[in-house]
């Protein structure tokens, strides 16, 4: 009779993780027979799991020339958020703005969240025309990132009246060798006094 409760008891802790139980890590790595759903970032059974897809596929705003524009930005503005989703075939995502120039001192402050379960993302700055450079400072202590998301963050004081281009890119690592080379995003950008 023990041996029978002991079988019986060992039967019943047999672990079964439950479907959108985990997000997924980098390279979509998930519990035994489930595999990260491209819609979510979570993992499900297998046959549940959908392809990463992007909303829209736009490759209009692949330089800093070509950025989505911006307008309306005010010394202390308020914060302005862009959505998107890059692909392989999509180098980046640009946005352009210009620094008002009745300011007396602004500041950038920039916030790019992104689901770890893809290619990490990274913010890159042009200035005036000029070649774009990588553009991350650390994030403050009250950053913190959503649950299977990672933040990067920049801030920079600029001249007023200057014309500049924050870009999305990739970071070519941590892309399954190309296959996972993609990811979504939440950009939040906003000036403010230093």
């Amino acid at each position: 009779m023990r041996r029978a409760l002991l079988l019986l008891a060992l039967g019943a802790c047999s672990p079964s993780i439950a479907s959108a139980t985990y997000l997924c890590g980098p390279e979509e790595l998930c519990p035994e027979g489930q595999k990260c759903n491209g819609v979510d970032n979570t993992c499900v059974v297998a046959s549940d799991a959908l392809p990463f897809a992007c909303d829209s596929a736009d490759q209009i705003d692949e330089t800093p020339a070509q950025g989505q524009v911006i307008d309306n930005l005010s010394c202390v503005s308020i914060l302005n958020v862009a959505r998107g989703c890059l692909t392989a075939s999509d180098a980046a995502d640009w946005y352009q703005f210009d620094i008002p120039d009745n300011c007396a001192a602004v500041q950038i402050e920039a916030k790019l969240e992104f689901p770890i379960a893809y290619e990490p993302l990274a913010l890159q700055l042009a200035s005036e025309g000029g070649a774009a450079v990588a553009a991350e400072t650390p994030c403050g202590a009250s950053t913190v990132a959503d649950e299977g998301e990672d933040v990067r963050c920049f801030e920079m004081t600029v001249p007023v009246g200057t014309h500049h281009a924050l870009g999305v890119v990739h970071t070519g690592t941590a892309d399954c060798d190309g296959a996972c080379a993609n990811n979504r995003y939440t950009l939040s950008l906003q000036l403010a006094t230093p």
